[in-house]
């Protein structure tokens, strides 16, 4: 039985900070009802420049394990269906801008009065007070405002956009964290709340060692591109076949690096003795250093690290890391059917629990794949579903509304 199994999850929520949390919810065991907007459904599921058949392949990866109920909200009849899914759930999340849930009519504070129990999420830009809190907000504007952006990036460079996903990445994990706590607290309390998850300080969570810094030196820190913000020497080195992340963080690791690159008399050095004066030497020490790494290939570094158990990674690509013999021990890239086609790779969970285990086994859905199949669990006899379908109300992949 997985770690979430009974738990009722009535997902509002579109794009991927809010879609990722419910996923991840739906990986442990939740029943996770996605509530998508007549007619089209989460944009997401038409957005991006990578589709499989009709599918893009955001929507793909953002929303499997669901169950998609198709509905329009903007009718009394379809505002008073979502209303009876939320007075039997356990959690809601959406990620509307701040006081859009409550002109809809679903907001915390008259769902918590149908349901006292009810955990309700809200995934925010910013979060629901302040000056920005109505301000729109995507991954990159987030990352922007952060000051994320100022920290990545090239040396000498006015900063750069993450990769990935990060702040929307970010959104979900701190929406899973909260929901989790509201679930055990709720355990004690019997009540449910109403947990807030800001992706703008989710990230500002995030700025770790850069706060270190600016909180003791009073300036502000700046990209130092594959290099460490703190620890020298840790950053990427180019050898003679490719590009390798090595270095010393603390402990005994700067022995271990002196005796891998051959040069156990720098660790003596009074300019590299320790990290105080490794960093104050900075260019120095790289400037020995680099020439050694392209003398070797990174098999031969590699080799020579992992006799003196240093620290050492060569800089994989995407395509490398996921055919990497540690992720193919792992199980770790699986595949589900994508609706009306082929199968579609997937990550499995990344956290594994020995007693109640996760997985993926439940293909993301059609617009309003299970339309049915949830209004009969929350009561609705076949002649109130055929009329809702009729009316247009809610929507199924086979249904043509007002066809009788």
């Amino acid at each position: 039985m997985p770690a979430l199994d009974g738990l009722k999850v009535v997902d509002f929520t579109r794009h991927m900070a809010g879609p990722y949390a419910t996923l991840v919810l739906s990986d442990h065991g939740a029943d996770v009802v996605k509530v998508e907007s007549l007619p089209r459904g989460d944009s997401s599921r038409y957005s991006g420049r990578d589709f499989a058949g009709d599918n893009s392949a955001l929507f793909l990866l953002w929303n499997r394990g669901k169950r998609s109920l198709a509905l329009d909200m903007r009718t009394p009849e379809g505002l008073q269906v979502a209303r009876d899914l939320i007075r039997d759930a356990d959690v809601v999340v959406e990620n509307y801008r701040p006081g859009v849930a409550d002109k809809i009519g679903i907001g915390y504070a008259e769902m918590s009065k149908l349901n006292p129990r009810l955990i309700y999420c809200s995934v925010s830009a910013f979060g629901p007070t302040g000056p920005l809190a109505s301000a729109p907000g995507t991954d990159p504007v987030v990352q922007a405002m952060s000051g994320i952006m100022s920290v990545t990036g090239a040396e000498g460079s006015a900063g750069a956009l993450i990769g990935v996903p990060v702040a929307d990445f970010t959104g979900a994990m701190i929406a899973v964290q909260g929901i989790l706590l509201a679930v055990v607290a709720r355990e004690r309390t019997g009540r449910g709340q109403h947990v807030e998850t800001p992706m703008l300080f989710g990230m500002l969570s995030m700025l770790s060692t850069r706060l270190g810094s600016f909180w003791t030196r009073g300036t502000d820190p700046v990209p130092h591109g594959t290099r460490h913000a703190v620890h020298v020497p840790y950053q990427v080195f180019a050898t003679s076949d490719g590009n390798v992340m090595a270095g010393a963080w603390g402990g005994d690791s700067w022995p271990k690096f002196c005796r891998a690159v051959g040069r156990p008399e720098l660790e003596h050095d009074p300019r590299f003795v320790a990290g105080p004066e490794r960093a104050a030497n900075r260019e120095a020490l790289i400037a020995l250093l680099e020439p050694l790494f392209t003398q070797r290939t990174t098999a031969e570094w590699k080799r020579r690290f992992d006799e003196q158990g240093a620290l050492f990674a060569p800089m994989l690509k995407i395509s490398e890391i996921l055919s990497h013999p540690q992720v193919q021990e792992a199980g770790l890239v699986q595949s589900l059917p994508a609706p009306g086609g082929d199968d579609f790779p997937q990550l499995a969970p990344p956290i594994s629990l020995s007693e109640t285990p996760g997985g993926i086994d439940r293909p993301p859905p059609a617009l309003g794949e299970h339309t049915r199949e949830v209004l009969a669990g929350a009561g609705y006899d076949d002649e109130r579903i055929a009329a809702l379908l009729d009316a247009g109300v809610v929507g199924a992949p086979d249904a043509v509304p007002g066809a009788h």
